[in-house]
């Protein structure tokens, strides 16, 4: 009898298992090619926004890798420049000792190229006329800001490169002139040096219609000194002029004659964003979209609400370029004017990989998409919308820009989201 009710308890303690057996074996495998609009039940509605177009008036642009140079010229942006400066610093802190019997072959500049404005295929010859000229003035390794009234950093008379150079794929070398060696032959401390050689500017000769980005964090960028004493042949000498040495950026735009001239003349604080909203990097423009009239309307309907999914949609206009930003990023205004990165971009897990999330470009839609679940639910939650800015990832170092439709165009930028409403039991 007792080994009768074991078996019977064992035999219904297996039943009562199956479904726990069941439940471990589902499995995430397929979610990245799901669209969350499939994983939600509940009410998909849309949250039209008003937006217009601002001019992104200052930013930081010292002590990042990423550095660019050059200029372009475009029908809807007017045309920009940009410049970089450089310090040229010795490895260590111990100075450096260059003697009169050193007698200098070559000096060469090494520069680790990320990224070209336009784009070309990988491994295509590109020709690109640099000019490198040492500075009048100290660099300092302080913040260097870019606003409306800053001036780009004077330079001396001491040119030390300017011709025409094929860049095929990763790097470039640039044999300096002659005009640098007796800046670089010293013998003094690491303080000393950055002040007598103060620094240089990387740019691209007038007219190129080119941007060039290099890498300051790569330890390939850098200036070799090659020379020979009396009693030794094939020698080098390396300068740092990679993350380890101060530099910044300098950005110049000419607005004459383009669609938002306004902005630059400050005529106007913003441009209206009916049909077209402008999104340039290099201290151009961001875009500010507000919702609060959206807000107003759904709180009053929908007091109850809960949102489960919200995603901001930015179809790309058909005026903008082929070449587009890889990624679109928002930030949140408090009302005290300060601004912080949306609640959803601070989410590091993220279990939907689909095509074109979280800020990047959707090619079958031809809009760039960003989940602002978080941030949809605290705007309704605090019941205020001082605005959400959207600017190009990378701003300080990528040309890449575009324009975005509308808000009164038939496919306007706007707030698709899910959302369920609690049931209120008013009986007592």
């Amino acid at each position: 009898m007792f080994f009768r009710r074991l078996f019977l308890l064992l035999g219904i303690a297996a039943m009562l298992a199956v479904p726990t057996a069941c439940t471990e074996e589902s499995t995430p495998l397929g979610v990245d090619l799901q669209d969350p609009y499939t994983l939600f039940d509940g009410t998909r509605d849309t949250a039209f926004v008003s937006a217009c177009t601002i001019f992104d008036d200052s930013m930081r642009t010292a002590g990042y890798d990423q550095c660019i140079f050059g200029d372009y010229r475009d029908p809807l942006f007017g045309s920009a420049r940009a410049v970089t400066y450089s310090q040229i610093s010795v490895a260590g802190s111990n100075g450096i000792s260059l003697s009169d019997e050193v007698v200098i072959d070559s000096v060469v500049m090494t520069l680790v190229i990320d990224t070209l404005y336009p784009a070309v295929p990988d491994s295509t010859p590109v020709k690109l006329h640099i000019v490198i000229n040492q500075l009048a003035e100290t660099l300092l390794d302080t913040a260097y800001h870019v606003t409306l009234s800053s001036e780009s950093l004077q330079e001396s008379d001491v040119c030390f490169f300017d011709d025409e150079v094929t860049f095929y794929a990763d790097s470039i070398n640039l044999r300096m002139r002659e005009s640098i060696y007796p800046v670089l032959k010293q013998t003094c401390s690491s303080e000393d040096f950055l002040k007598i050689v103060k620094g240089f500017s990387l740019k691209l000769a007038e007219n190129s219609n080119r941007m060039v980005t290099v890498d300051f964090g790569a330890s390939e960028t850098r200036l070799t000194l090659f020379y020979h004493t009396a009693n030794a042949d094939s020698l080098q000498y390396v300068f740092t002029i990679n993350r380890e040495t101060g530099h910044s950026m300098y950005f110049q735009h000419d607005y004459s004659g383009s669609p938002i001239e306004a902005i630059a003349n400050h005529t106007a604080d913003s441009i209206e964003g009916s049909q077209r909203l402008y999104l340039e990097p290099l201290s151009g423009t961001r875009v500010r979209i507000n919702m609060q009239s959206f807000l107003d309307e759904f709180r009053e309907q929908h007091p109850w609400a809960v949102i489960h999914y919200a995603e901001l949609l930015l179809p790309v206009n058909d005026a903008a370029s082929d070449q587009r930003p890889l990624r679109i990023l928002a930030n949140k205004r408090e009302d005290d004017g300060t601004a912080t990165m949306v609640t959803d971009a601070n989410v590091l897990s993220n279990p939907y990989t689909y095509a074109g999330f979280d800020g990047y470009y959707h090619k079958e839609g031809n809009y760039y998409r960003l989940r602002v679940t978080r941030h949809l639910q605290e705007l309704l939650r605090s019941g205020r919308d001082y605005g959400t800015e959207l600017y190009i990832d990378g701003r300080r170092s990528t040309a890449f820009h575009t324009v975005f439709n509308g808000t009164a165009t038939d496919n306007p930028v706007r707030v698709v989201f899910i959302y369920s409403e609690k049931s209120v039991n008013t009986q007592p």
